[in-house]
């Protein structure tokens, strides 16, 4: 039967898989000495989520296996959720923010508004939130020496 819990793995595959395709197309700089190339992290990403949808259809898999056998009929839950439509809405918004102001900025923002719509009120999360995204900026500009997006606004 068709769910959520094949749905969306099985179109993270699809999606990887032409992701995949697109990465290999990146241009390959000659200004940037850098140990690894534009296209390794978005490669390694892609994998990843990969491998981990894969896991998620055979555990789907081995599930309704073993209800099968039992016979029980359970009521599923649905294809879209509201917390699944606000998932989608962030990431869409938090793309768009990174290209109007760049990494750093777009991050911090999205991370705050991400703890604010869950009520979060410890302001230590929302101090290893800055700390996460400034660390991660550093790390990529200055070790990897690969640039984030600078955003068009900033």
């Amino acid at each position: 039967m068709l769910n959520r819990n094949f749905l969306f793995p099985s179109l993270i595959i699809l999606l990887g898989a032409a992701s995949l395709f697109v990465i290999s197309q990146f241009d390959k700089p000659m200004f940037q000495d850098a140990s690894v190339d534009a296209a390794f992290f978005p490669t390694v990403v892609t994998i990843a989520m990969m491998v981990i949808s894969a896991v998620l259809v055979f555990q789907h898999w081995q599930k309704n296996k073993l209800e099968n056998k039992e016979s029980s009929q359970k009521k599923e839950a649905p294809i879209f959720s509201k917390l699944s439509i606000f998932g989608v809405a962030y990431l869409i918004g938090y793309a768009f923010l990174i290209h109007i102001l760049g990494y750093l900025f777009a991050s911090l923002i999205a991370f705050a508004l991400y703890l604010i719509y869950f009520k979060v009120k410890k302001p230590l999360y929302y101090v290893i939130a800055a700390v996460f995204v400034v660390s991660v900026y550093y790390l990529f500009g200055e070790v990897f020496v690969i640039a984030l997006p600078d955003g068009i606004i900033l």
